[in-house]
């Protein structure tokens, strides 16, 4: 039995695509329409480079998962969280003050 699987560059969505050569182990493919080369299972095989991985990890962080439930809960690396995190240049705003001023007492 012969499974097939249609690819799909990921940058264009053409599916005129040839083989390229190995890296690593792994098939590499190239895009005749725009060029780009790219692992065909590396989706398949770390769950990090899925495209909806970075929203998941920004919603569950300011949900107050900490780092290492997201890092067991999506199955990637907790380096993948902190490149992610600092690649990040969004300033979360409350949506009313409470208070004008603050006070604080000396301990």
């Amino acid at each position: 039995m012969k499974i097939q699987i249609t690819l799909t560059c990921p940058q264009c969505k053409s599916t005129n695509i040839v083989k390229n050569g190995k890296k690593t182990k792994k098939q590499n493919y190239l895009c005749n329409a725009c060029s780009r080369q790219f692992i065909g299972d590396h989706a398949l095989s770390y769950k990090g480079a899925h495209s909806n991985t970075i929203a998941l990890i920004i919603r569950m962080l300011v949900r107050g998962c900490g780092l290492r439930e997201i890092s067991v809960i999506l199955g990637i690396s907790l380096g993948k969280i902190l490149k992610t995190l600092e690649g990040q240049q969004v300033a979360l705003q409350p949506k009313r003050s409470f208070y004008d001023k603050l006070e604080v007492d000396e301990f």
